[in-house]
């Protein structure tokens, strides 16, 4: 029987579990059963809930503290205080590999990343480590000379490797892993069909990724301005109250709350655009379906880093306050070259089969 690979992620933004599952799928379709571990939640629920409460709350109440750390560590070593954390959890890590017996470990999120390439040094393990970048855009605080393979959406590999003294033969510009849905292959008609939504009505679908991070009341207000009634999907994850605040508020629109679903991509196919903040996997899988991004309140950082990108790239567009929404969200809708336009850079963009170039890459690596 093959020694099974692992794949570590962490329950820390909703985007590295289903970047971990859709390279579970690739694996098993490829002879390959790997486990996958939610590390802080193996490790200990209570570090779990201190690395996920003080994420949230730092993002929530002071974003722009988030924004500093994550610019000031382009340049200085910060981000190794996160091996040195790391070091407290080395022999249950270890334990973990060791009862696996694992052939090649990989890590979808960068703090584990970091542990992993702790446990690596300490124990002096010989097998690879690859980790997966759910980002458009590469930062220094990746870098462990224990990661054997780097695999990104981003297009400035040499640029990158040059600037940080790191072979640009670790690096593969794949994409970011996203499940490889047939929906992908439906059109918008069909997708509506399948989720019994309004077909005349133009529909736009507001996320906030897996917590459900953004105020949806607000939003729902704010397009009251729109002169045309629209059918909203409202995607709020596992935030159960903004369910009962949305269900309490009034609007000339059409209106769907949709909790945590497996079905996000079919939604993304019937809808003509989607309001999100810029996280990877979002955006992955937006461009995927070639559905027109409209981005707001992105996390002061790395999700700002990814908006620059999409925006530059001509594939979505920002708003820096909900009241612009009506206006910018009228063109996307309406205009039949701006939306076209949004679609065919999405397009140029996408990389939908991400997940089974990095199985099979990683599976010439090894062999």
């Amino acid at each position: 029987m093959k020694k099974q690979p692992l794949i570590f992620s962490a329950s820390i933004g909703h985007g590295h579990n289903q970047a971990a599952k859709a390279l579970k799928h690739e694996f098993n379709n490829q002879g390959f059963y790997p486990e996958t571990v939610d590390t802080f939640r193996a490790i200990s629920p209570i570090l779990h809930n201190f690395m996920l409460n003080s994420y949230i709350r730092l993002l929530r109440l002071t974003p722009f503290i988030w924004r500093k750390i994550y610019f000031y560590a382009e340049e200085h070593s910060l981000f190794l205080l996160l091996d040195r954390f790391g070091s407290l959890f080395i022999e249950h890590l270890y334990e973990i590999m060791y009862r696996q017996n694992c052939p090649f470990i990989i890590s979808t999120h960068p703090f584990v990343t970091a542990f992993l390439s702790r446990v690596k040094q300490i124990k002096q393990l010989d097998f690879p480590l690859y980790t997966v970048i759910t980002d458009f855009v590469l930062h220094p605080a990746y870098i462990r000379k224990e990661i054997d393979g780097y695999f990104t959406a981003s297009p400035k590999i040499e640029e990158f490797a040059n600037l940080y003294n790191v072979s640009s033969q670790l690096f593969f510009s794949t994409g970011i892993p996203i499940s490889n849905n047939k929906c992908l292959h439906l059109s918008k008609w069909k997708a509506r069909y399948e989720l019994r939504l309004e077909q005349d009505k133009k529909t736009l679908l507001i996320a906030g990724g897996g917590m459900g991070l953004t105020n949806y009341v607000h939003v729902i207000q704010v397009l009251e301005h729109l002169q045309e009634k629209i059918q909203i999907l409202c995607m709020v994850g596992h935030n159960h109250r903004a369910k009962h605040r949305i269900f309490r508020q009034k609007s000339k629109h059409t209106i769907k709350v949709i909790e945590f679903t497996d079905r996000f991509l079919l939604y993304l196919k019937a809808s003509d655009g989607i309001l999100s903040k810029a996280g990877g996997l979002t955006m992955a899988e937006a461009l995927a379906c070639e559905t027109p991004i409209i981005i707001f309140n992105p996390v002061p950082g790395h999700e700002e880093q990814n908006a620059n990108y999409l925006i530059n790239e001509g594939a979505a567009v920002k708003i820096n306050r909900c009241i612009q929404l009506p206006g910018v969200l009228e063109r996307v809708l309406y205009q039949k070259t701006f939306y076209t336009d949004l679609q065919y850079h999405a397009k140029m963009l996408k990389k939908p089969n991400a997940a089974n170039q990095i199985v099979e890459r990683i599976l010439k690596l090894i062999d």
